[in-house]
């Protein structure tokens, strides 16, 4: 049986964690093509967000503090895909942006790793302030304000686009060559609270375009896709749906937007798709 791995990437607050508990619950269930390959050693760290689901309550975020490396394993008929996360909190995905180094379990995976799937969440990327858009008294108190916190910040959109150039780095990525041999698929989380018709990738032109820019002209255009992703499909602050998932079960709920547009309800495609 090979075995391949696919590294999972997403910020704190990216909805990885209800996405993977959504998974998992389609696989136990078996309501996938998918199934598990093995016991999952560390289940404990998706308890809490199964037993949030199963409630019919929307999951806490993980703490970013959760520093534990995560691992699920996968098989399609008899192809084994360890899902991995080098550590589960994604705090280091911040560290990894800030100091620009790797620690040795997010270097062992992106060195070995040839999959990655990277999580989105739209509505929760900031954008940098843009000084032509401010009055002369707002720059003023800006420029105040700097030299009181003088720490560099830049946008959520610029910080993806280097921590892509930083995994890039450590897998000796020709920038004069399009990727050929890492698969890049995007999952745009919280799809269903975007309120947009628009199919996943022009829809994250439009809200990061210097980061699409990015990644189109590194990855050869068959080596990368984005899909739109409602791992709950609802929010659960309506009483019926927390109804619904009590009596039909999480693992009924959720679908993902297909690259061309069109939608599935079985969420588990997003990783056959993502190898």
């Amino acid at each position: 049986m090979t075995n391949r791995s696919i590294l999972l990437i997403g910020k704190p607050g990216s909805s990885k964690t209800v996405y993977l508990a959504q998974f998992y619950l389609r696989l136990q269930k078996r309501k996938s093509k998918l199934a598990l390959a093995d016991v999952v050693k560390n289940i404990t760290v998706l308890s809490p967000a199964l037993e949030a689901l199963a409630n019919g309550q929307t999951p806490e975020p993980t703490n970013t503090e959760a520093n534990k490396k995560f691992l699920l394993p996968v098989k399609k008929r008899e192809e084994r895909f360890d899902l991995l996360c080098p550590e589960y909190g994604g705090e280091q995905v911040n560290t990894i942006i800030r100091t620009r180094s790797l620690d040795k379990e997010w270097l062992d995976a992106v060195k070995n790793c040839d999959n990655w799937l990277m999580f989105i969440r739209l509505n929760g990327v900031s954008k940098a302030k843009d000084l032509s858009d401010l009055t002369v008294s707002e720059q003023t108190s800006s420029h105040s304000i700097d030299h009181e916190h003088p720490e560099y910040e830049v946008s959520d959109q610029v910080s993806f686009i280097e921590l892509l150039q930083i995994l890039l780095f450590h897998r000796q990525h020709n920038y004069h060559d399009s990727q050929k041999k890492i698969r890049l698929t995007i999952a745009l989380t919280c799809w269903d609270e975007l309120e947009t018709k628009d199919i996943p990738v022009e829809h994250l032109k439009k809200h990061m375009p210097l980061f699409t820019e990015f990644v189109e002209s590194n990855w050869s255009s068959a080596m990368w896709s984005v899909f739109g992703l409602a791992a709950l499909e609802c929010s659960l602050k309506e009483l019926k749906d927390q109804e619904g998932f009590q009596i039909n079960g999480p693992e009924s709920y959720g679908f993902i937007i297909n690259p061309d547009g069109t939608d599935s309800k079985d969420i588990t495609e997003l990783i056959s798709e993502a190898v």
